[in-house]
């Protein structure tokens, strides 16, 4: 039996091999892509589960609340751990990860060339391989961060130190402070789907000497949390256990400060697990956005019912040319059960050509394009090692084969055997419906994804060139990255200066948006003082010039910062002073100088300072977030980065001489660099990200609609041969039949534009919400979409329009 129906499924194949090709093409496609959506959201929605204890492990973070103060941190105090796990019997273990942020490493003996600039070395507790699952390539986990000044580095970095030898018991010394570091261990590289990265773990969590005050410990210490924590409990254990025991914890540790200050901290528990997704932490790693998981979800499932729509609107079409078949199989005893088991095998059979084309290709995109570049990710195809895969490719095989021969599978064998020799399905209003709402529905969701497209570009365009207050062309930031350059930072200014190709230098130890802090203040506001949290920078000379940083009420800092440092002296933005009341521009005669009479002190400082001048409100961060009320602090000693402001013209000429010159005052460090507006870009990265992959998927999208188009137009043209020709003898022009083939199509494609439009519209609006200053929604490209869907639509169906059209008339009337 089943050998009949597949040479019933290869007759019929070979038959119309032309739509065969079409279906296989748009099946194979829409597989491809779902394979590769599968790998994506694997790779997202199992962040942190390679760790075999990830049920069992929770991150410990900081919520501080108090007057004029509120801030969330991913990270905890590094008192909390070991104070915890002695209060908490439950907890089975406790690690502290600590970055250790800009680190030179050298391999000794081995000559300058192994001086390597490190930026993902972190401290760790040695209980860390205990709590999180890192494959040992050498060493032994329950020891290797035993002994301080232990290093343990992952199978890249061994590689880059020691190239082919045993990097077991090999030393490493970190450039800075001299010291020696013993390789006790190599680790498998750890995967992209993992927020807890490094490249180098080293022993030993320094504790904090001011956190114990006379054998007594300091409240204070709580309050200042600076490392990420991470607590082993049994399986199954209740979170509500601990904050039930939390209480008597709180009073004795925490609230002696908070008291102090009228504020209040409170401690949650995240899952490891949930970190990636549902964390909302600042000072966290990188995050994940569960709307583009679900964005990508929807639209593999939009391709999949794109290609299954296709399958179904030839099918029907065709059906036609296969009821004679129909009804001389029944006549000869097939049973309505076989029938539609033939035809659902059918469809299956061509699903499963279109899977083995569709893994070729997902070979292709992976491994022969920069598709992994894009995404940042680590995709392969491997079907043996991920069974999730395997099964997932056989499951979308089989969904897009039952589903796709559903409709004709069903319908057409119930069709009788006498209408069925007659070809009665043929001109059926029925069929004709159903290809027209089929054809709608495509059109409907591959305008809609492009219009989706188009805004989302035009959004990442507007955030790109929106104005920040600041300008962050040819700015130069150069890391200092030691003591003895920071000593020299007056020199190094002015020998800088004196080149034509700089403008104007300065030094922060902060940058828009790639690290701004947050710091607690005390603010005078009707004569009392109170706690404020503001961004903060503390900055050197000529902060505001170089940064062209409008002054728009009172005075910079002084040339000589030290009659401004310590206190004395505060610049603030517009929304701080309209945050703390001294300046509304909605008050008629409010003027920002009266702000100037303002007062601020740091939180443990003794005396007030001045606000001596008010600057044009300016981003910070990207521009996902509003302008926050900032404020600049002068500092003497501010290292952190270099900044330069250079001409448009002739930088390569600059950047030589800059390096040459920074190279002198630092022959111990590599010259290294970024340009602000690149880094700044960096902020949108996640989201042009998106958009390109969205960019493509509605290419897909449109593209396999197409297919479906090309194949209605082709039988289209064949199904009216005869009525073009009459209508060619009668005096019809070639425009006039093209017209005639297209009408019904270009109704349908308006029709799915309007559909498509208020879609569209819904999904771009949740979109723009994640964005505090967004793009107007234009119209304008709503039509464009629509114009260009019509115009493709209309160049797809060309080719057999005009081909029927310009046929002889005499061939056209024998046509049978």
């Amino acid at each position: 039996m089943l050998r009949t129906y597949f040479k019933f499924a290869v007759r019929s194949f070979w038959r119309d091999k032309f739509y065969t090709l079409l279906n296989i093409i748009g099946l194979a496609i829409g597989i491809a892509v779902s394979i590769i959506i599968l790998l994506y959201l694997q790779n997202d929605l199992t962040y942190d589960q390679h760790h075999t204890q990830h049920e069992q492990i929770y991150r410990l973070v900081t919520n501080v609340k108090g007057p004029g103060v509120e801030f969330h941190t991913a990270n905890a105090a590094r008192e909390m751990g070991p104070m915890l796990s002695e209060d908490y019997p439950e907890i089975l273990s406790f690690v502290r990860l600590e970055g250790m942020g800009r680190t030179l490493v050298t391999v000794p003996n081995a000559g300058k060339e192994s001086l390597y600039n490190e930026e993902d070395w972190a401290r760790a507790d040695s209980t860390a391989f205990n709590i999180f699952t890192h494959p040992f390539l050498a060493g032994d986990p329950t020891t290797a961060l035993r002994e301080k000044n232990s290093v343990v580095l992952t199978e890249t970095l061994a590689q880059k130190y020691f190239n082919e030898e045993e990097a077991l018991g090999k030393t490493l010394l970190l450039y800075e402070n001299k010291e020696n570091f013993t390789v006790t261990g190599v680790i498998e590289d750890l995967p992209d789907n993992s927020h807890v990265k490094f490249d180098a773990l080293i022993s030993f969590i320094e504790p904090r000497e001011w956190a114990t005050q006379d054998g007594e410990f300091n409240s204070e210490a709580i309050w200042n949390p600076d490392v990420f924590t991470y607590l082993l409990f049994p399986k199954g254990y209740d979170k509500a256990d601990f904050f039930g025991k939390l209480p008597p914890f709180y009073d004795k540790y925490i609230k002696p400060f908070g008291d102090k200050v009228s504020s209040e901290l409170w401690f949650y528990l995240e899952p490891l697990a949930d970190v990636h997704f549902h964390s909302e932490q600042g000072g966290d790693q990188p995050q994940g956005n569960i709307a583009y998981v679900y964005a990508f979800g929807g639209i593999g499932l939009f391709i999949l019912l794109l290609a299954c729509i296709n399958y179904m609107n030839l099918a029907t079409a065709r059906s036609g040319n296969r009821m004679k078949e129909i009804g001389m199989r029944k006549v000869l005893g097939s049973s309505r059960q076989s029938l539609i088991l033939s035809f659902l095998g059918e469809s299956v059979l061509l699903s499963i050509l279109a899977l083995l084309i569709a893994l070729g290709l997902v070979a292709i995109v992976l491994y022969a394009t920069p598709f992994n570049d894009l995404v940042e990710k680590e995709l392969s195809l491997n079907l043996l090692k991920n069974s999730t895969l395997l099964l997932g490719a056989i499951g979308i095989t089989l969904f897009i084969g039952i589903v796709s021969g559903l409709y004709p599978a069903f319908y057409l064998p119930a069709i009788s055997s006498v209408r069925s020799l007659k070809g009665a399905f043929k001109s059926s209003s029925s069929g004709i419906l159903l290809r027209r709402t089929l054809v709608t529905l495509q059109f409907t969701i591959s305008i809609a994804v492009v219009i989706c497209t188009l805004l989302m570009q035009d959004q990442i365009s507007y955030v790109r060139n929106q104005e920040l207050g600041f300008n962050r062309e040819h700015l130069l930031l150069v890391p200092i990255q030691d003591t003895l350059v920071r000593n020299q930072l007056p020199y190094i200014k002015n020998d800088l200066e004196q080149y034509d190709g700089v403008v104007a230098t300065t030094v922060s130890y902060n940058v828009p948006g790639l690290s701004v802090g947050n710091q607690v203040f005390q603010v005078e506001v009707d004569s009392s003082l109170t706690n404020q949290a503001f961004r903060t920078f503390f900055v050197g000379e000529d902060y505001l010039q170089t940064m062209d940083i409008q002054l728009l009420a009172g005075r910079d800092f002084r040339e000589d910062l030290s009659a401004d440092t310590d206190g004395k002296s505060f610049i603030i933005n517009e929304a701080a002073a309209q945050l703390l009341g001294w300046y509304n521009p909605e008050q008629e005669g409010a003027k920002l100088e009266d702000a100037l009479s303002g007062k601020i002190k740091f939180f443990h400082g003794e005396e007030l300072g001045d606000v001596v001048g008010i600057v044009q409100d300016f981003n910070v961060s990207s521009l996902h977030n509003t302008i926050e009320p900032t404020i600049i602090v002068p500092a003497n000693q501010a290292g952190g980065v270099f900044y330069a402001r250079l001409k448009g013209e002739n930088i390569p000429e600059t950047m030589n001489f800059i390096e040459d010159k920074w190279s002198g005052y630092d022959p111990n460090h590599p010259f290294e660099y970024e340009f602000l507006d690149e880094s700044f870009d960096e902020l949108y990265r996640a989201d042009e990200r998106q958009s390109s992959l969205i960019s493509i998927l509605s290419g897909i999208c449109l593209f396999i609609s197409l297919l479906g188009v090309l194949g209605l137009s082709a039988f289209t043209a064949e199904q009216r041969t005869k009525e073009v020709g009459v209508r060619k003898v009668l005096g019809a022009t070639v425009p006039q039949i093209v017209y005639l083939l297209f009408k019904d199509v270009m109704v349908l494609v308006g029709i799915a534009s309007l559909l498509a439009a208020p879609l569209a519209y819904w999904l771009i609006d949740r979109w723009l919400q994640d964005f505090a200053y967004r793009v107007d929604i234009d119209i304008l490209l709503f039509v464009l979409a629509s114009v260009a869907a019509l115009l493709i639509a209309f160049a797809t169906m060309s080719f057999h329009s005009v081909k029927a059209a310009r046929r002889n008339p005499v061939v056209s009337l024998r046509y049978e």
